[in-house]
């Protein structure tokens, strides 16, 4: 009985371990198949990269990752009462009609309204037009702020307005020095209709557009009546946004506290076959 337990046993550790290797020889294979083929390279600093929330504490892996930073553009009016912040971390995005159907999202009279998590393609543009909106945006509320008066009676104190005057001028030079150049400005469930907009956004000398893979829902507010934007979504994640840091290049990287590292670096971002990224270099500037 013993002889048979034992038997029985060693034939499940080495199914175990024959698993194990299947798996590791299936991830290995689709990681050198997806970089055996460049699809784009990005040129990305500190300003798109964010890292692990417990980085300079932790000695596990997840201090070796870090994820990009990237946001969407925002189309309401400025004014003295909009949420500046709320600008930066922006992840709803207006599409049009033919992108937004193309998601087929149930009727809002079907009980499955609310399942509405998609997996999608979305279309990326680093350091363009976009980012040139954002910061003139900031810049006119900093001027639409710094032009405020003080009246007796009126809708701020003088301390009010010093303190929108000081986050005003924090989030302008935040825009021009700090935030992600990185913006998410379309997306579809068929590819070939981002192709079709990639080829039509027009491009700097600087910007690159590319296509990725992402997950995104509609919009909380798509079901309700009066709605604004009928065709906003909003983008959940990449499907692939925390990235690997190789060891000969996480020692150029300070330990440190904050999410957003203070070192100045560029990392080069690859994206292979499979749209699956990978760092691929490191500089530091």
């Amino acid at each position: 009985m013993n002889i048979r337990t034992n038997i029985g046993a060693k034939k499940l550790l080495w199914l175990a371990v024959g698993l194990v290797l299947l798996v590791n020889a299936f991830v290995l294979g689709k990681a050198y198949l997806n970089r055996s083929e460049v699809r784009v390279q990005l040129q990305l600093s500190e300003r798109e990269l964010e890292l692990p929330h417990n980085y300079g504490f932790s000695e596990e892996d997840s201090s070796s990752r870090v994820s990009l930073d990237w946001t969407t553009p925002r189309t309401e009016p400025i004014n003295i009462d909009m949420n500046q912040w709320g600008w930066r971390y922006n992840r709803e995005l207006q599409l049009n009609d033919i992108h937004f159907r193309s998601f087929q999202f149930p009727n809002c009279s079907e009980k499955t309204r609310l399942r509405q998590k998609h997996s999608a393609w979305v279309l990326l543009e680093f350091n363009g037009s976009s980012y040139t909106e954002y910061v003139a945006q900031m810049e006119q509320y900093h001027a639409l702020i710094t032009d405020l008066k003080h009246e007796p009676n009126k809708k701020f104190s003088e301390k009010e307005l010093a303190e929108k005057r000081k986050g005003a001028t924090e989030i302008l030079v935040e825009a021009k020095t700090e935030s992600t150049r990185l913006f998410i400005i379309d997306a579809a469930a068929d590819r070939k209709l981002l192709e079709t907009a990639l080829h039509k956004h027009p491009t700097t000398t600087n910007s690159q557009l590319f296509i990725v893979p992402a997950e995104l829902r509609a919009s909380y507010y798509r079901c309700d009546k009066n709605v604004k934007h009928p065709t906003e979504i909003i983008v959940d994640k990449l499907a692939v946004e925390s990235l690997y840091i190789p060891k000969q290049f996480v020692q150029y990287i300070p330990r440190s506290s904050n999410v957003k590292p203070k070192a100045k670096f560029t990392l080069e971002i690859s994206y292979g076959r499979f749209f699956e990224p990978w760092v691929s270099g490191f500089s530091r500037n």
